[in-house]
């Protein structure tokens, strides 16, 4: 176990990874400035950042435009081929695989030049602060206790602050711990105005024409369609618990400058409040934001999905997240933010959406500062400011993922047609390179299957060319876009990963997940409801059942049909049986993982049971002998 004192240097220098406060400048209205992170006096330094960025970028293109000559169609060179539709599928699949690779490789290179950290300076006095967190059925209460717990010892300096519990259930053991700790306590249970229902008025509709025509023998009458619930205030949602006690203090005229908030399973650092606030002196930011760290990281085999989880996020939170400070635009991330009170009031709260966290900044950033006319701004900081816990399992780690996929596809499909148009045009770019993200991811792996299974069905391709000279091209892609994620490494703001680490396992997660964002993508397209699932906390105890991988296990079994039957066929081109076979492993490779566990507590616990036996047998020999 890692000595205390260490520990505590250790998050001091995570906690201020921004930098030391500056001082604020003598004349005129503070506005937040920025550093760039590759910013260096090194000459060579600062010219290998542009040379790995804009390399990796040149060398996608140039292999996907000698991919893809209409001179290496097959269907240019064989117009007559019976296979011509299965040629030209596969064509497009190809076509549509390397668009979306130039543009996951442009997020990339522009994240990697534009990421900036904000320079922190020191907060504004007198401020009236509410410290939140929410609390849904089932989450554990010693682990609130341990989150209140810290929230009362944040550091204030010269402002007021309360601590206050959102519960959903009113529970009286969470009531006496509140009274405890000298904590605020809301519940909204059992008041139907802060917690509406599900809006259904297709199937109210039938009823309601039902019952009339049963009633008066057939007459027909048009009912009007009922009128839809407040969705600001929807029952079991994280929004409508922060919304309902939104209208709880303005109803009993209590009134705080900002918001501060975690999730209940984040427990803030001592200075969480003194590294986030002074920003606001900025009369433009409308929130700040930090990274997202799992305190459950381990090196152990049963802590492996909590430490792939942690890596996965890395690119995102070391390098994405800072590259919005370039526009003033990052992401709202609802683990650990600070928003001023008046925002929420302008776009009336947070938003009803599963990822209601972004879909919260996107309505703040198509907005403007009333006093100023400017564009609201929003700050992201390096300094993890809190730890929290993150699924130790395979099936809550899908359930997570799920859960963040449909929640921005939901966006795509309700918000950005209306309100993209809103943003400036850099925070457009950023937004819509983020939110690209899970659409790519998921179209990437249908595409892949669906190029696959046509060749293993009908021994269709779409190019000829001679492949070694694409296979050279294509391994200096993959090494120079390797290189660049490992750069962006050394900004990885995780306190737990080991420094100097690589990342694999980041890598590796994110390609796991491409089917469960295609479920979701599928799930959303026919018309599922995205509901909001409390990821399970302190679930290290437990492990995956199979069910935990139906996903997997279902293209897993198409491929491996799709397989059996090319090779008998004859369609077993190497290249073409070495990307199935990849396929295979993004479908088996978390089963195995996830029952590698299970195994060694089995043949744990059944070496524990043949020695207290043998133990047994032992003793009664001894006990006859006597």
């Amino acid at each position: 176990m890692q000595d205390p004192i260490k520990q505590s240097k250790h998050m001091k220098y995570f906690s201020t990874l921004a930098g030391p406060f500056s001082k604020l400048p003598k004349k005129g209205q503070y506005k937040v400035a920025f550093k760039n992170i590759h910013h260096s006096d090194n000459y060579f330094y600062r010219s290998w950042t542009k040379i790995i960025t804009i390399g990796t970028l040149a060398t996608v293109l140039w292999f996907g435009y000698l991919l893809f000559l209409p001179r290496h169609w097959i269907i240019t060179q064989q117009p007559e081929s019976s296979l011509y539709s299965a040629n030209l599928l596969m064509l497009i699949c190809l076509f549509s695989l390397q668009i979306f690779a130039v543009l996951l490789t442009v997020t990339a290179t522009r994240s990697t030049l534009q990421a900036k950290n904000p320079i922190p300076v020191r907060p504004l006095g007198k401020l009236r602060i509410a410290f939140a967190t929410t609390r849904a059925p089932g989450e554990p209460i010693e682990m609130v206790r341990k989150t209140l717990e810290a929230a009362r010892l944040i550091r204030s300096k010269g402002s007021t602050v309360d601590v206050w519990l959102l519960d959903e259930t009113h529970d009286d053991s969470l009531i006496q711990m509140c009274i405890e700790l000298r904590v605020k306590y809301f519940s909204r249970a059992g008041i139907d105005e802060w917690n509406t229902p599900k809006y259904n008025p297709k199937y109210l509709v039938r009823v309601e024409n039902f019952l009339h025509r049963f009633i008066t023998f057939g007459y027909v009458k048009k009912i009007p369609k009922p009128l839809k619930p407040n969705p600001y205030y929807a029952a079991k949602s994280k929004h409508g618990n922060f919304n309902a006690w939104r209208a709880y203090i303005a109803s009993q005229q209590i009134s705080y400058d900002i918001l501060a908030g975690v999730d209940t399973d984040q427990v803030p650092e001592p200075n969480y409040l003194e590294r986030l606030l002074g920003y606001f002196r900025d009369p433009d930011v409308a929130y700040v934001v930090g990274p997202q760290v799992y305190a459950n990281y381990g090196p152990n085999l049963s802590r492996l999905v909590s430490r792939l989880a942690e890596s996965q996020a890395s690119f995102f939170q070391s390098t994405v997240q800072r590259a919005g400070n370039a526009s003033t635009s990052p992401m709202f991330v609802g683990t650990n933010y600070a928003v001023r009170m008046s925002v929420l009031d302008q776009i009336n709260g947070f938003q009803p959406c599963i990822t209601e966290d972004m879909a919260t900044g996107l309505a703040i950033h198509t907005s403007r500062n009333l006093a100023t006319n400017n564009r609201w701004k929003s700050i992201y900081t390096p300094d993890v400011l809190a730890l929290g816990e993150g699924p130790d399992i395979w099936g809550t780690l899908f359930t997570q993922q799920w859960r963040w996929a449909a929640g921005t596809f939901d966006t795509w499909k309700k918000v950005v047609w209306k309100k993209f148009h809103r943003l400036s045009p850099s925070a457009m770019m950023h937004y819509f390179l983020m939110l690209a993200y899970y659409p790519v991811a998921a179209l990437t792996w249908i595409l892949s299957v669906v190029s696959s299974l046509t060749y293993l069905l009908t021994g269709a391709t779409a190019i000829l060319a001679p492949w070694s000279h694409f296979v050279s091209l294509y391994l200096m892609v993959v090494v120079m876009q390797l290189s660049l994620y490992f750069w962006n490494r050394r900004f990885n703001v995780s306190p737990h990963e080991p420094q100097g680490s690589y990342g694999v396992g980041g890598m590796m997660a994110s390609t796991l997940m491409a089917p469960v964002y295609f479920s979701a993508l599928l799930g959303i397209i026919l018309g599922k409801k995205p509901h909001f699932v409390v990821t399970k906390k302190g679930t290290s105890n437990t492990t995956d059942s199979m069910s935990a991988f139906n996903t997997h296990l279902r293209w897993a079994a198409v491929l491996l049909g799709g397989l059996v039957y090319g090779i008998l066929n004859g369609h077993d081109h190497p290249a073409m049986l070495v990307w199935v076979g990849l396929l295979l492993v993004v479908c088996t490779a978390p089963v195995v993982l996830g029952m590698i566990l299970p195994i060694k507590n089995a043949i744990n616990k059944l070496s524990i049971n043949l020695q207290t036996a043998e133990m047994a047998d032992l003793n009664e020999e001894g006990t006859i002998n006597a």
